[in-house]
């Protein structure tokens, strides 16, 4: 996030919405923000160097694409896609840093394009208060593309994937811990859909923390009462 502020600033103030953020307001200078990229990249690879060589390899691949994910706003209306499976690669990380070598079972690669396609679908619906701010600035996504109305639909359909490979994990972890938090997983990402107003920024902000912050936590919750009860 760090480095999406870097190198957004320049976007960051002259957006109304984000006059608060620290690189915005002066709270934190763009020396302080760089150190702090510079720092964390830094305990970052010395963190995979010392879990094992394979991670430690592939580690600067997973510093490339934080880098191009903020680059990609002037470039496509697909980003939120883009942003999704950059974090989403830290599912992956999580079984390498464990496992050195891809997993052969798809459980995993399922498991990636759930969390993508979550974090894609309502990062869509992020941006809509920056709608206008966006067709001004030339910045690409889903809503300046096709409209709130279509954006939102793109957003449901992206959500009905995840939907579908959150589903498919029920065939591996069999479990009614997991299918009971899958259930609620659903619901939650169909009520987070159903309470946005896209004339009202707030229900954007409730979405996220009634509905979209908790569904992690539930899927973590549900593998750790698999592990130890099932």
């Amino acid at each position: 996030m760090a480095i999406n502020r870097v190198i957004g600033r320049k976007y960051d103030l002259i957006n109304p919405r984000k006059k608060n953020w620290s690189l915005v307001n002066g709270k934190m200078s763009l020396k302080q923000a760089y150190m702090f990229v510079f720092i964390t990249a830094a305990l970052f690879e010395l963190t995979t160097f010392l879990i094992n060589s394979f991670v430690f390899v592939l580690s600067p691949i997973v510093l490339f694409l934080f880098i191009l994910d903020p680059m990609l706003k002037k470039v496509t209306r697909w980003r939120h896609l883009f942003m999704g499976f950059t974090i989403g690669v830290g599912v992956m990380a999580g079984y390498l840093a464990v496992n050195p070598s891809f997993p052969a079972l798809p459980e995993i690669y399922f498991l990636v394009m759930a969390t993508g396609t979550w974090i894609g679908g309502f990062d869509m619906i992020y941006t809509i208060p920056d709608r206008e701010y966006d067709i001004e600035n030339g910045l690409k996504t889903v809503m300046t593309a096709y409209g709130i109305k279509n954006g939102m639909i793109i957003s449901a359909i992206t959500h009905a994937v995840t939907i579908f490979f959150f589903a498919s994990l029920i065939f591996y972890i069999r479990s009614y811990f997991y299918v009971a938090g899958f259930l609620i997983i659903s619901i939650l990402i169909i009520y987070q859909h159903l309470i946005v107003n896209p004339s009202d920024p707030k229900s954007i902000r409730v979405s996220f923390l009634n509905s979209n912050s908790f569904i992690g936590i539930i899927f973590l919750t549900a593998l750790i009462l698999t592990q130890y009860l099932h």
